[in-house]
């Protein structure tokens, strides 16, 4: 299910029906079923309904956006001027069917001049993130890191 939700975001990308999406590095397909199976494992994890699959606009695991990073043990958070500042944004890393949670930010946390990249997009550390989150309960508190 995972993977072919993958195959149809890349596909609406190359259509140019994904135009917030841009290409910031060699992404591939295993990039978009990595991160599409790391958001259904969320939410079988959390035991809610996988709300990212249903439109583009949606949140991916109930209030959180999920995120996923290929560079294992030292990939941050990546988040876009237009990602919303007020969502959670939270990172994972690992591979299907095991993922390790890294840690969570608000958008706006993640959006300091400090992480700005040349490309455009923020990459916000993985020591940087908040780690207290109980993912299971899909609960956090903004009582720093």
């Amino acid at each position: 299910m995972a993977a072919s939700h993958a195959i149809l975001r890349r596909y609406e990308k190359h259509c140019g029906r994904r135009g917030d999406r841009p290409e910031i590095e060699d992404s591939d397909w295993n990039n978009e079923i990595e991160g599409a199976c790391c958001e259904l494992a969320v939410t079988i994890w959390q035991g809610i309904p996988w709300t990212g699959v249903g439109g583009l606009r949606a949140k991916d695991a109930g209030e959180f956006e999920v995120k996923w990073t290929r560079h294992n043990g030292r990939g941050g958070l990546i988040v876009h001027k237009h990602m919303d500042d007020d969502s959670k944004y939270i990172l994972f890393d690992g591979k299907a069917p095991r993922y390790t949670f890294v840690g969570w930010a608000y958008g706006r946390d993640a959006k300091q001049e400090k992480y700005l990249q040349k490309a455009g997009y923020y990459l916000m550390p993985r020591d940087h993130l908040r780690k207290n989150i109980n993912v299971k309960d899909a609960s956090t508190t903004d009582s720093g890191q």
